[in-house]
């Protein structure tokens, strides 16, 4: 064992035969005393995340032994983390109070938050720190999708109809692209991986079996299951403008006749939408949305647009980030109600009398 000052630190490695040299590295501490206690814990072998003392200490157990199965997450909780420990990683990690990481959240990128939410919580679990500073601290969060202004049948119909003008011979399937998504609300990761086998015509449905996943390659969807949707007439009917391909199984294909990718996607949409220029910001995904929208306002409950979307929560969701095109529809139903009133807040005579001419009162 040994334990080495090196500046104002102190090092601690610890015998161990498996270890190439026969020493295995422990870490760097601010005290003897901590370096001691972690040389004694080390040497009785209790685990890295039982001595974690900093909270770059435990960022490093964090990602190590608890990370997410996905690609794409821990690349995002990885390059969260390296902010998250370049501003408090010296600090221990039990001192992280509630206004500490309060003003830290404010200044940090949401997703930095998030993540810091996260890490700690998992301490928090695991009895390194009595509770989790980074929750429930009242800050303001946006409202996200609920703020969208959905696009309106008239708008996916023009947006696809400028795939057409925007990327010449390849337009006229990247406009059945769009006209599939803004009517089947599926993700535009899980439109990338549809085979035509998962499409039948005859009933109308389409099986949504996978997604892209972060390094390019196919998961199952978000909730972990396959889904049917039903294929709008509008959808079904564009269907019919994309040809099959011969060498490929999918559904719909990159401008080079691959299977769609984020990156090939992402590039046409960005051309597509220039061409259109009536929204610089409008993300692909908002086509999910308008969806979303189109069937609340055709009177759907909510339990029934969350099936279609792949929700499994019952329509809690639904009900969150889409609840307002339903209230838009209802105050256009008030309207009609007083179509036949006039400005003097009167119903107009001609209009109010039936039934033998006589006027009813409301």
């Amino acid at each position: 064992m040994s334990i080495r000052k090196r500046g104002n630190k102190f090092t601690v490695k610890v015998y161990d035969p498996k270890t190439p040299g026969n020493q295995r590295w422990i870490g760097t501490f601010a005290t003897e005393e901590e370096a001691r206690d972690a040389e004694r814990a080390a040497t009785a072998g209790i685990t890295p995340a039982a001595r974690a003392r900093t909270v770059g200490e435990w960022s490093s157990v964090w990602l190590r032994d608890y990370a997410r199965s996905a690609p794409a997450t821990r690349r995002t909780y990885a390059y969260a983390a390296k902010q998250i420990v370049a501003d408090i990683g010296d600090l221990v990690l039990a001192r992280i109070d509630r206004p500490t990481a309060r003003r830290l959240a404010r200044q940090w990128p949401t997703n930095t938050a998030r993540v810091a939410r996260t890490m700690f919580g998992d301490a928090a679990r695991d009895g390194l720190i009595a509770s989790n500073p980074f929750t429930q601290l009242r800050l303001e969060t946006p409202r996200g999708r609920k703020d969208l202004d959905a696009l309106t049948e008239p708008e996916i119909r023009d947006l696809a109809e400028a795939a057409v003008a925007a990327l010449g011979e390849y337009g006229t399937e990247f406009r059945a692209l769009i006209m599939f998504l803004g009517y089947v609300g599926c993700r535009p990761g899980e439109a990338c991986c549809i085979r035509r086998a998962d499409v039948d015509v005859e009933r109308a449905e389409c099986t949504i079996r996978f997604t892209v996943d972060g390094e390019g390659g196919e998961k199952p969807p978000k909730n972990g299951k396959p889904r049917v949707v039903t294929l709008p007439p509008p959808a079904l009917a564009v269907l019919g403008d994309v040809p099959p391909r011969l060498d490929s199984p999918y559904l719909f294909h990159s401008a080079r006749g691959r299977r769609l990718s984020k990156g090939s996607l992402s590039y046409a949409f960005r051309v597509v939408r220039q061409r259109w220029g009536k929204r610089d910001k409008l993300e692909l995904y908002e086509l999910r949305h308008a969806c979303a929208t189109l069937l609340m306002e055709r009177g759907l409950p909510p339990h029934v647009v969350a099936n279609q979307l792949g929700h499994t929560d019952g329509g809690a969701l639904v009900q969150r980030l889409y609840g307002h095109p339903s209230e838009r529809g209802m105050r256009d139903q008030v309207r009609l109600a007083f179509g036949g009133w006039g400005a003097d807040g009167e119903q107009r005579r001609d209009e109010a009398r039936g039934n033998g001419g006589v006027s009813r009162p409301l």
